[in-house]
């Protein structure tokens, strides 16, 4: 019985340019980095005896010295063998970073158990089988599992451990290619093309969520979620324990959740101001009392009065300052409450009155729909000084 963990997509160094605020996106990014320093508590309770990485350790073909220092220091502080192939992100054409001298040197110091497999051969350890599939272009036409299809070449092999494949690219449309859009048909692997070929376990990357494929193929997914997830059945966020009896047999896998930071979809009808309690309570229960680990879009409709508008920026104020991002879209429509005109246009101050009254009456034109947005956003201002100054 072996037990391994396999892992994928990495994406070391992702630049998370979409976050305006440089301190939350160094955040981020150092949070990739203490995942998988992480994922030695993991190691330690599974027993296992060694990391599959199924591609794109690194999110770039150039990562910056102190990325590949900080990546290199994660893995080593894994205690136990990394075989890991270049993925897409991070392929092992000319001028790959794993072939570069300060790669090589931190890799040294740093992560020795880090062995990352370049070529089209088997791999034969004390414990497994490897059959690594590069990739050595960022997109390859070709699939890069084809030279497995003889198996015969690989009959002398020994047969007293589990033999098996680690691959980085699509399968039956899943893969990052599709996530992103991408048109581009390449690196596909053809997985009916292993049928009795004697693999035990392929260990897939390209994928940025968890994914079962067939009982011996399977996409971990990231370990710590890197976009909004699309789709109900898109799992991001783990790693998986395999557990293979011996060679022949089927493997047993177990998902683990292993991300740290939360991506929230959360869309809602405020109804009215009413509904402002309900989206807070919501919000608390999704965010609970966490900083600086959550990344939220916010999807509202509903129509509030002058109040209720006010009380919906402060909530985004203090959501802005909570969370590593907010993307708000609101389609919210503001209308007085019949208290809140009087109050405005019934002031004993004749001026503050007149204001309010031509305001009130600019708010509700429909010859000019911008001058009517801009007068209701001037009756929330001067509603809310009001109440500052009383």
């Amino acid at each position: 019985m072996i037990t391994f963990l396999h892992t994928a997509d990495w994406q070391i160094g992702k630049p998370f340019q979409s976050i305006a605020d440089n301190a939350k996106r160094e955040a981020l990014r150092a949070q990739r980095i203490e995942t998988i320093r992480s994922l030695k508590s993991l190691i330690n309770s599974k027993g296992a005896e060694f990391v599959v990485v199924s591609g794109d350790l690194f999110d770039s073909f150039t990562p910056d010295k102190s990325t590949v220092a900080a990546l290199c220091s994660a893995v080593g502080q894994l205690g136990v063998p990394v075989y890991a192939i270049p993925g897409n992100h991070d392929h092992g054409g000319p001028g790959c970073i794993w072939r570069q001298e300060f790669f090589l040197s931190e890799q040294a110091n740093l992560a020795p158990n880090l062995h990352v497999l370049f070529d089209n051969a088997p791999v034969v350890t004390d414990k497994v089988v490897l059959y690594p599939c590069p990739l050595l272009r960022r997109q390859q036409t070709s699939d890069p599992t084809s030279w497995l299809r003889n198996g015969e070449e690989f009959a002398e092999l020994p047969t007293d451990r589990p033999h098996v494949v680690i691959a980085h690219g699509s399968t039956q449309g899943f893969s990052s290619s599709s996530e992103e859009d991408s048109a581009t048909a390449v690196n596909n692997i053809d997985l009916d093309a292993f049928a009795d070929n004697g693999f035990d376990y392929i260990a897939l990357g390209d994928w940025h969520g968890m994914k079962e494929i067939t009982p011996i193929a399977w996409y971990p997914g990231t370990p710590e979620q890197d976009r909004y997830a699309k789709g109900s059945d898109n799992m991001p966020g783990h790693a998986l324990v395999v557990q293979i009896s011996a060679h022949g047999a089927s493997p047993t896998v177990e998902s683990i959740s292993t991300g740290q930071c939360g991506w929230h979809d959360v869309q809602h009808n405020l109804g009215d101001d009413s509904g402002l309690e309900e989206l807070q309570h919501q919000l608390d229960a999704i965010l609970e009392s966490r900083t600086n680990r959550d990344l939220l879009k916010l999807n509202l409709s509903g129509t509030l009065s002058l109040a209720g508008a006010n009380a919906l920026d402060q909530l985004v104020e203090r959501l802005e300052a909570r969370l590593l991002d907010l993307r708000l879209q609101r389609y919210i429509d503001i209308e007085p409450s019949a208290e809140e005109l009087a109050s405005l246009t019934e002031r004993d101050d004749p001026l503050i009155s007149q204001v309010a009254r031509e305001l009130v009456e600019e708010s509700q034109s429909t010859i000019n729909p911008e001058s009517a947005t801009l007068a209701k956003t001037a009756l929330r201002e001067l509603h809310l000084q009001l109440q500052r100054v009383r």
